[in-house]
C-alpha cells in the first residue's frame, strides 16, 4: 500500500514549475542579449567587406579605363553651355569597365541627351536614357547604407527615381592645402570650394603620371553612403548620373562661376562630419558634400593604385587632405 502511494506521488510530479520556466526564459534572454551584438557585428563585417569589394572593382575599372583611354574618366562633365545639362559623370563612363557594357551600349552620350532626373530638367529629363529609371547596379551601392536605393531625398530633384549611388569621386582637397602652396588647384566658383588637385574633377581629366605623390597615396573614390544631420546629402541631386552645370573646368577660374555638379566632392570636412554649412554641404549639388558611411568608425576609400583601405573618423584631417591631393609632396603616415 505504501509502495503504491509512493508511485502515485512520484507520478504526479511532471514538467517545469512556473518559477523554473521563468528562470529558463531569463537565461535564454541573457544568452540572446550576449549573442546579438556579435551577430550584428558579424553581419556588418560582411557588409563592409562587400562594400570593399565594390570599391575594389571600381578601382580596377579605373585602371582598365586608363589602359584603354590613357587617362582616368572625367569626374563630371557637360557637353553644352545651354540648360539643361547634357553630360554625366565617371559613374556612367566607367560602366563598360565594371562588367556593365550592355547597359552602357543602351545609353546616349550626345549634346541633346540628358542624365538628369526630373525637376528643372522638365521634358528633357533622361532624354534618350530612360533605362536609368529605377535601375539598380549593385556595384554602386554600399550594402550598409540605410539610404533607399531610389529615394527622392528632401531637397533633391530625383523625381524619376534614379539610383542613389554610394560612392563619390575625389576632386581633391579644399584649401588650405598642405605643402608650399595652400591654394593650389582650388577655386571658389559659387558652390563651396571646387578643386582639381585630385584625380576626378569637373570637365577635365587626370592621368596616372599626374599623381606625383604616388598612386597608393592618392584617394580616387570614397564612400558616400551616410547621412548628415539625419538627411541624405550625398552627391545625387538629380539622381546619381548627372554631370556639371556647364562645360568649363575649375582651372578656368572666374570664367567657371556657378560650377555645381554630381558625382564628385572637394574634401573639406572630416569623414562622417555632421556639419551642415550653407554653400558647402547643405545641398546635394554642392562641391563639398561629406564623405561618409554607416560603417562603424569610418569609411572605405579606393586609392588610385586599385587598393582599398578603411579610413577612421579620427584620422588626422591634414593627413586626409594629403591623401586626397595628388601632388602636395608631403610625406605622411597612416598610423
Amino acid at each position: 500500500m505504501k509502495a503504491t502511494k509512493m508511485i502515485r506521488r512520484r507520478g504526479t510530479r511532471s514538467g517545469f514549475t512556473l518559477v523554473e520556466l521563468l528562470v529558463v526564459i531569463a537565461i535564454i534572454g541573457v544568452m540572446v542579449g550576449l549573442l546579438l551584438p556579435a551577430v550584428q557585428a558579424a553581419r556588418e563585417a560582411a557588409r563592409r567587406m562587400s562594400c570593399s569589394n565594390n570599391m575594389k572593382q571600381i578601382g580596377l575599372g579605373m585602371h582598365n579605363y586608363h589602359d584603354s583611354l590613357r587617362s582616368f574618366p572625367l569626374g563630371s562633365y557637360n557637353l553644352r553651355e545651354t540648360w539643361p545639362a547634357s553630360g554625366s559623370n565617371w559613374r556612367a563612363l566607367l560602366l563598360p569597365y565594371i562588367e556593365q557594357s550592355p547597359l552602357y551600349d543602351q545609353l546616349q552620350f550626345t549634346a541633346t541627351s540628358s542624365f538628369m532626373a526630373g525637376g528643372a530638367a522638365g521634358a528633357n529629363a533622361l532624354l534618350g536614357n530612360e533605362v536609368l529609371r529605377e535601375l539598380l547596379i549593385p556595384t554602386y551601392r554600399c550594402p550598409s547604407s540605410a539610404i533607399p536605393e531610389f529615394e527622392v531625398a528632401p531637397g533633391s530633384n530625383n523625381q524619376e527615381r534614379t539610383l542613389n549611388i554610394s560612392y563619390v569621386g575625389i576632386q581633391g582637397a579644399a584649401r588650405p592645402l598642405p605643402g608650399p602652396d595652400p591654394n593650389r588647384g582650388t577655386a571658389d566658383l559659387g558652390h563651396g570650394w571646387s578643386c582639381d588637385n585630385g584625380l576626378l574633377f569637373p570637365n577635365e581629366v587626370a592621368r596616372m603620371r599626374d599623381a606625383t605623390d604616388g598612386l597608393s597615396n592618392t584617394i580616387i573614390v570614397a564612400d558616400q553612403s551616410g547621412l548628415v544631420a539625419g538627411r541624405n546629402r550625398t552627391s545625387n541631386y538629380y539622381g546619381g548620373w548627372m554631370g556639371t552645370r556647364h562645360p568649363r573646368p575649375v582651372s578656368a577660374g572666374g570664367a567657371a562661376l556657378d560650377l555645381w555638379q554630381t558625382g564628385t566632392t572637394c574634401v573639406r570636412f572630416a569623414p562622417n562630419s555632421q556639419i551642415v554649412q550653407t554653400g558647402a554641404t547643405e545641398a546635394m549639388y554642392r562641391n563639398n558634400t561629406v564623405i561618409n558611411s554607416f560603417h562603424p568608425g569610418g569609411i572605405n576609400v579606393a586609392n588610385a593604385d586599385g587598393s582599398v583601405e578603411f579610413i577612421s573618423n579620427s584620422i588626422d584631417f591634414l593627413v586626409l587632405k594629403m591623401m586626397c591631393c595628388k601632388y602636395d609632396g608631403q610625406p605622411f603616415s597612416r598610423e
